[in-house]
Parts: C-alpha cells; structure tokens; sequence
C-alpha cells in the first residue's frame, strides 16, 4: 500500500484530527502509523482494509506480531494509540460497530530516566557555542536550556513571539492551528542572548525567529546538528536538543524541589505524571552533590 494512498476513511480521520487543531508533525505521524497497520492488515488477512472488518483480535496479533520483532515498546504503543483514536472516530461516525483495541493493553515499558548535563557539562558546553560567536546559535542554545522547549516549538517561533521589556520577558509557544498556546518567562542570560541576536539581524515581526544564510531555520535536523556540533567541540559526548529540555527541567526542581505543577506548565504537559520522572533525577544529583560536598568537607575523612 502506498503511504500516499490511505484509504478514504483515515483520509477523513486525518482531515478530521486536523480540524481540531492538531499539530501538522502529528497528523503525519499519524498517518505512518495507520498505513503501517493497513499494510499489515491486508497482508497477512488477505482482505482491503475496512474499519469495520477489523477485530480485537486483529489488533492482538498485530501488537504480538511487533513483539516477536524486537519493535521498541514505545513504538508499538504509539501505533496502537493511533488505531485507538481513529477507531473511536470511526465508531462515532457509524463506520464501524466496535473499537477494536479498547480491550487490547499497551505494552509495558520500562521507565527510562532522562539523561541531563550535570552543571560542568553546562558550562562547557555554553562556553562553547558563545566562544564560536554564532549569535544565532548562543540564542538558540540559550533558549533551549533556559525555558526547556521542544525542538519542534523552537523552529515554529517568530519574532513577534518574543517579548523583551527591561527586567523581564517571555516567548509565546503556539501549539496546533486553533490560536492554542502557552507564555515562557525568560531569564536574564536568554533575554540578553535573544536581545543581541534580535539587533543583529532586524526583520519582518511575522518573521520566522531564527535565520541563517541559506534563509529561515525549520529544520528540526538542523537544530539537532547545531546542538551536537557545540556537544562536539565541549568534550561532553552525543547530546539531543531533548538532553537540553532535560537538563532545564532538573535544573529548574533543583532549585524549585516538588514544583511540579508550574515544571508541567512550563514544559507544555497536561499531566503531571510526565515530569515526575525528574524527581528521581534530581534526587539522585542532589545526593550526588552531597556526597561531593562530603568528600570536600576537612570532617569528611
């Protein structure tokens, strides 16, 4: 089955999704998924793909089948996520009687604790990316560890989103097409950074935020590259954008312990499950920085 070439009904699903908002990586994603199941379906049923004709135990043997793969269980989950979200659609529209994975489980995942920079891999690589004298990139890199946004909220900015006043300011995140969004507060240090870089290059306030000789940066590879090469010249190892937003949040509980509510809304969560996670890390850097404190101490020995 060509990924182009979905069947009308998750077409209309995806139109649908789209409608309310959905972030356009999203939908896509989306899609990948349900052509993924599609193909499956039809191969190994000998049937065309129709909402109706799918079973709890097509979706069963479609999670097994995966496993037996080695397919990572966050992988699976998110296709099954997918089929649950149009099948529930396709049931409200009369295309099908049943939801056939409402009695099929998620696979259970071991929770893996987010990697973050201790604060000398910080200072390095800061040290970095301002020593290169990019001042698109200190920005950038600023950004990212100061207000810990997703890669892909990074690249949509404009610069009418940011907002500069003497002693504060914020960045508006957009999220989808419905006019949803969420503020950031800015620090001194991206404040400054984004100041310097906004001077530097004036442009249209409609304007995409970040801009490079070859034009506007979207690219979320790119962002990635920028941030490995600065990982690179720092001595700190491979490093994501993601490790950023990781490290802002430890950061943000160690200096803030068990605020998780304002951690979730800063970080763009609606659940406060996601960011208990860095809990255990920050308590693991806290006892960390005990233990070196100890050793440091003239009582320790």
């Amino acid at each position: 089955m060509d990924e182009h070439n979905l069947p009308h009904s998750i077409q209309q699903w995806l139109a649908f999704i789209q409608d309310q908002g959905k972030a356009a990586s999203t939908i896509a994603a989306y899609g990948r998924d349900l052509h993924h199941f599609c193909t499956w379906f039809q191969q190994t049923s000998g049937e065309p793909f129709d909402p109706a004709a799918v079973i709890r135990r097509d979706v069963a043997d479609y999670r097994a089948w995966q496993q037996v793969r080695g397919v990572a269980p966050a992988t699976i989950n998110r296709r099954l996520a997918a089929l649950s979200g149009f099948f529930k659609w396709a049931v409200a529209q009369g295309l099908a009687t049943q939801d056939p994975t409402a009695l099929v489980k998620s696979v259970r995942q071991a929770r893996r604790k987010p990697r973050a920079l201790d604060p000398v891999q910080l200072r390095r690589l800061l040290r970095a990316v301002h020593r290169s004298g990019n001042l698109r990139d200190v920005a950038l890199i600023e950004l990212l560890v100061g207000t810990g946004l997703r890669v892909s909220e990074a690249v949509a900015l404009r610069r009418s989103d940011v907002q500069i006043g003497p002693k504060s300011g914020t960045v508006r995140v957009r999220r989808g097409k419905q006019g949803m969004h969420r503020v950031v507060p800015l620090t001194p240090e991206v404040r400054r950074a984004l100041r310097v870089y906004l001077e530097a290059f004036p442009g249209n306030d409609e304007a995409p935020l970040w801009v490079g000789q070859r034009g506007p940066l979207r690219d979320r590879g790119a962002v990635f590259r920028i941030v490995k090469k600065y990982a690179r010249a720092a001595g700190i190892g491979e490093i994501s954008p993601h490790t950023l937003r990781h490290t802002f949040a430890t950061r943000y509980l160690t200096e803030h312990p068990g605020d998780l509510r304002t951690l979730a809304a800063i970080l763009g969560h609606a659940s406060l499950d996601t960011v208990m996670v860095y809990t255990e890390l920050t308590t693991e850097e806290i006892a960390r920085r005990m233990e070196q404190a100890e050793a440091a101490s003239p009582l320790g020995n």
